[in-house]
Parts: C-alpha cells; sequence; structure tokens
C-alpha cells in the first residue's frame, strides 16, 4: 500500500508538471508573441521633399561667397526668368591705388584659371603701397588679399592674375631683375 500511494503521488506530481509545462511552452509560442510583435503606429505624415532644379529659375542661393572674394568687375550675365541673387562688392581698402588691378583679376577669374606670382606678405600698410607702387610703374599687375595668422592680420601682396602660365613666368623674371624675391607661379 505505501509503495501504490507513492506511486499515485508521483503520477500526480509528473501530471501536474506537465500540464505546467504545456502551460508554459504555449505562453512563450503564442502569447508573448503577439505581446511582443505590436510595432508602433506612424509618427506623423510623411514628409514630401521637393528640391527645385538650378535650371528652372526658381532657385536662388542665400549663400554667397565671402566679402574678401567678391569680383569687383561687373560680369556677363545670363538671362533667366528669375532675377539672380546681387552681390555687393566689398569695401574698398583706402590704401588700394585703384581698382583696376581687382577688376582685371576679377575677369581673370571669370574666364577661367589665371596664374599668379607671390610676393611678400606685410603687416604695415605702408609696405605694402609702397612695393604696389613700385609694381604699378614697372607695369607689372598686383592685387592684395588679408591673411590672419598667429602673428596677427598681415597684408599678402600677389602678382597677377596672369592669363597663361608663360606670362606669369616672365613677369617673374621681370620682378627678379627689380631685386625682387619672388614666390613660385601658382595658378589661381
Amino acid at each position: 500500500m505505501a509503495e501504490s500511494e507513492e506511486a499515485l503521488q508521483l503520477k500526480r506530481r509528473a501530471r501536474r508538471r506537465l500540464v505546467g509545462a504545456i502551460a508554459v511552452v504555449t505562453f512563450v509560442v503564442i502569447i508573448l508573441p503577439l505581446l511582443l510583435d505590436k510595432e508602433p503606429g506612424p509618427a506623423g505624415p510623411p514628409l514630401d521633399v521637393q528640391i527645385p532644379k538650378q535650371e528652372s529659375g526658381g532657385f536662388t542661393s542665400r549663400i554667397g561667397p565671402p566679402a574678401a572674394q567678391l569680383p569687383v568687375a561687373p560680369a556677363p550675365e545670363k538671362k533667366t526668368e528669375a532675377a539672380p541673387a546681387k552681390l555687393e562688392p566689398p569695401a574698398v581698402n583706402a590704401e588700394a591705388p585703384s581698382n583696376k588691378a581687382e577688376q582685371e583679376r576679377a575677369q581673370a577669374a571669370l574666364h577661367g584659371e589665371a596664374w599668379v606670382v607671390a610676393l611678400d606678405a606685410f603687416s604695415d600698410a605702408k609696405n605694402v603701397k609702397q612695393l604696389r607702387t613700385r609694381l604699378s610703374a614697372a607695369g607689372v599687375k598686383s592685387y592684395t588679399e588679408p591673411v590672419k595668422t598667429s602673428k596677427g592680420e598681415l597684408t599678402r601682396v600677389r602678382a597677377g592674375p596672369f592669363a597663361s602660365k608663360e606670362a606669369a613666368e616672365k613677369a617673374r623674371a621681370k620682378l627678379e631683375a627689380m631685386g625682387l624675391k619672388p614666390g613660385a607661379v601658382a595658378s589661381r
């Protein structure tokens, strides 16, 4: 009897374990995926982005080049349906002898590759004016560029722009004959 009672208890435990295992498997296989499979709904209406083409004339850029690099000379404009963004010329430096050199530099930049000869950089405006006067007396075109360095603001003096590398090399030889120490010829 004792053995049959023990066997009966073992069978009950086995049934309970079997029912518990079936309940856990059912929960894991059926109910748990239903709980975890819910995808969130859309956050809002879909975005519709339309980028206008430049050729259509409806596009105008709000970003222009920095004021130091704006051309001074008027450029030939293409006729389009919409008016292009107007660029204002940079403020004229009091030490610049004339705008002609700046206009020539701007024209050369518009028409393709330009060549320049590096000369020197000065912190004193008197030295810049003196060198540019000497260059213009010799018939060499020149222009200036402001440069910020760790030692303060300097003004670079460049000879040019020249339409070809050969013209820039001739000007470099002329500058050496004047007693100056020109740098290398570089494309602009």
